[in-house]
């Protein structure tokens, strides 16, 4: 299932739902024109009811746990009742953008390489809370492509902050103690935009058309993406495959998560998740 949502009203805090449509096909075959509106993504196409009192955010600007991307989120957690808790952020506010690394205050340590590089983060996405003119575009915030020009190369990359998960996880004496086990999630996007054409002469003559802006599902583990948990603030990181289980040998309160794009084109993130 997928949600549309107004882009406008998005700009109020209190963006209004447009329409809830069926989990299309990946590639161009499902692509649907997304002019003025944004998807909501619901994980692993899960149907759920939303009636006309749903909404996306609390009118505040908020999520508070009763709006259409927890519900979504909560039968994710529902689906693998392995786990007991999920951390998502849904990149639809200037809140989510601003857990994510914005600077060159934190660097992913590749060493698989000898010597180890240093990547910083290469995304394009909206303004963090706090800052002049602060907001986000949902579904655009974008893993940038490769950068051959440089010596290495460098790939795009999304970093999140610590993620600090003690406060789920009290023992009987209210302490934190961690989990040792995640399984992550994420939501991917293409985009597609055609030409504003509007012409009396030539070939085009008689034509008159508007730029249409074009949304399609996406695999989401493409050549030459993937994706890195770290339990130790990035001394280490693991590689994670899309909702599969990964298990470590000792217990962590906190983590970071982090997406690398390889590839020549960029890649959208819609969404994404820790489940533990």
């Amino acid at each position: 299932m997928r949600i549309l949502a107004d882009l406008r009203s998005h700009l109020s805090n209190a963006p209004e739902l447009i329409q809830v449509q069926p989990e299309p096909v990946e590639g161009a075959v499902g692509a649907i024109i997304i002019n003025g509106k944004y998807a909501i993504p619901s994980p692993l196409g899960v149907d759920f009811p939303v009636t006309e009192a749903d909404y996306v955010l609390d009118g505040a600007g908020n999520i508070d746990g009763g709006d259409v991307v927890s519900k979504g989120y909560a039968h994710l957690l529902l689906n693998n009742p392995q786990y007991q808790n999920v951390y998502f952020n849904p990149l639809l506010t200037s809140d989510h953008v601003a857990e994510l690394v914005l600077d060159q205050s934190f660097a992913f340590i590749d060493r698989s390489t000898d010597p180890p590089n240093s990547f910083y983060a290469r995304f394009q996405t909206g303004r963090e809370e706090g800052v002049p003119d602060d907001g986000q575009m949902p579904t655009h915030t974008a893993v940038l492509p490769l950068n051959t020009t440089t010596n290495p190369a460098r790939p795009g990359f999304i970093i999140t902050e610590e993620i600090d998960i003690g406060a789920y996880t009290l023992d009987c004496d209210n302490e934190p103690v961690g989990a040792d086990e995640f399984m992550v999630y994420w939501k991917l996007y293409d985009f597609t935009v055609t030409h504003d054409v509007a012409a009396d002469a030539g070939l085009l003559a008689g034509r008159n058309e508007p730029a249409w802006r074009m949304l399609q599902e996406k695999y989401p583990e493409p050549d030459d993406f993937s994706v890195w948990l770290s339990t130790d603030n990035g001394t280490n990181w693991c590689r994670v495959h899309h909702l599969v289980p990964v298990a470590f040998c000792d217990k962590t309160t906190k983590v970071r998560l982090a997406f690398r794009n390889d590839a020549l084109s960029k890649v959208f993130l819609a969404s994404f998740a820790l489940l533990f």
